[in-house]
């Protein structure tokens, strides 16, 4: 009976994916763009949708760092599916309308997508089938196709991906601003001593954490700086309530991330505007400034280092809890070493995507140790040498495909990659095991560097034509 009935679902299970891959077909058969673009709305809100379901509390500070377990509603489960059907749906249709399209395609970065492939082959694939303990999931594959599907996307749905990852990020942090008011208790920490003396709470909102905020508002600022609101109002209330969720998450790491990519968009996409008010000495209102700030910036620090008790108050820091954690990178070198020792008993195809699940945290003693806080000691950890080789060869390639799209994408490309690199020093942006907020930061950064491949290459012919003033 059993039998039967394995079989019976079985066959269901085939016919629904037929009929989705026909469906696909047949609805984007007509149609030059796609959803993908759209896939950063239930993504972000089936986040905050779940985190509001479920039973955190944050005035227990070990539940800010994984300690408590959060009890997920039975609902949360349903949205997953459904936001993972959605994005199976988004992904495949492009994937479908480009292998059947009689159009012809724009051409795709193939030295990005080979990398992006041989990462998904080593840190995924490899790690399931030979580590040392094996696993298989359905998930794993949901980044991988998202990832194909947005090196296919045409330079008009850049636009579109940019104003659904602005807009889903401000809904997301309107509704963890409603959570404020409502239960500050989920979204606020108290009794935090952060950098700011003055601020004693730390702000998660409906993220996991502080640190996970942190870098959704970096985005959310950035593409609302790239597209901003039409209405100055409404452009005004967003960049004020993007602000004070990054002030208030006390995420330093973050703030820092912030000024750079900032300045990743300032130099690529007004390089030319601020070379010519540097050294206009007509109008030299912004060379006195950066001269001023910076004699002003060297004038606080020698009065700190001459009448601040400098020496005192570096011991006093160094003696505290705070200094401690900062002295031990928050614990995390620890956690390396668990890392590096699992490494040891699998050099080559790793532990095993299991790594750093309940039961291995259990065993290590480490119940807050949710990820190897690196991406090349998860990856090294996880899945080997072999995942470790595949990363530095991935990284290599998106940081010069980052490059080469920076003056085209006005240091969108370039920004985003600076984001994601400050990230894999303490934590795992480039994760590929479930699509949770920092995929779609990956994912939009995918996007931008193929959308503006073709620019980029003609900008290239016509600086190389200005060198050469022989050719045509």
């Amino acid at each position: 009976m059993s039998e039967i009935l394995f079989g019976l679902v079985a066959l269901v299970a085939a016919l629904v994916v037929v009929f989705f891959i026909a469906l696909s077909i047949h609805w984007g058969s007509k149609r030059v763009t796609g959803l993908v673009p759209y896939v950063f709305y239930p993504v972000m809100l089936s986040i905050a949708i779940i985190a509001i379901l479920s039973n955190r509390d944050f005035s227990v500070s070990a539940i800010l760092l994984g300690v408590k377990a959060v009890v997920r509603h039975p609902a949360s489960a349903w949205i997953g599916r459904l936001t993972s059907l959605f994005v199976i749906f988004a992904c495949g249709e492009r994937i479908l309308h480009r292998i059947t399209s009689s159009d012809k395609p724009q051409a795709m970065p193939m030295l990005l997508f080979w990398s992006f492939t041989l990462y998904f082959l080593s840190n995924i694939v490899s790690p399931a089938l030979f580590g040392r303990h094996t696993e298989l999931s359905h998930e794993y594959l949901y980044v991988f196709l998202a990832g194909c599907a947005a090196m296919l996307m045409t330079p008009k749905e850049v636009d579109m991906s940019i104003i659904s990852m602005r807009n889903a990020n401000l809904l997301f942090l309107v509704l963890s601003a409603a959570m404020l008011a409502w239960k500050p208790n989920m979204v606020l920490v108290n009794n935090y001593h952060g950098l700011l003396p003055f601020l004693n709470i730390r702000y998660a909102g409906l993220a996991s954490h502080a640190n996970v905020l942190g870098p959704m508002v970096v985005v959310y600022l950035l593409c609302l700086w790239r597209k901003p609101f039409a209405w100055r109002p409404m452009n005004l209330f967003a960049w004020g309530l993007g602000l004070a969720s990054l002030l208030l998450s006390q995420s330093k790491t973050n703030w820092i991330a912030c000024l750079l990519c900032f300045a990743c968009i300032a130099y690529f996409g007004f390089r030319q505007q601020i070379r010519e008010r540097l050294f206009d000495y007509r109008r030299p209102q912004l060379s006195i400034l950066m001269i001023f700030g910076f004699i002003l910036l060297c004038t606080m620090g020698l009065l700190v280092v001459m009448f601040g008790g400098l020496d005192g108050t570096l011991s006093r820091f160094v003696t505290s809890d705070e200094g401690f954690e900062l002295m031990s990178l928050t614990g995390r070198d620890v956690i390396w070493q668990v890392a590096v020792q699992e490494w040891h008993k699998s050099p080559v195809f790793g532990y095993g995507l299991p790594l750093w699940d309940d039961a291995f945290r259990a065993s290590i003693g480490m119940p807050y140790a949710t990820h190897a806080h690196s991406q090349f000691y998860q990856s090294l950890a996880s899945a080997g040498t072999i995942g470790a080789i595949g990363l530095v060869l991935y990284a290599v390639v998106l940081l010069y495909a980052s490059a080469r799209t920076a003056k085209a994408s006005e240091g969108l490309s370039m920004a985003l990659f600076v984001l994601i690199a400050s990230r894999s020093l303490s934590e795992v942006p480039l994760a590929m095991t479930g699509f949770a907020a920092e995929a779609l930061t990956h994912v939009l950064l995918l996007v931008i560097i193929t959308a503006n491949y073709p620019l980029a290459d003609r900008q290239a012919v016509r600086a190389r034509r200005t060198r050469m003033p022989g050719m045509a």
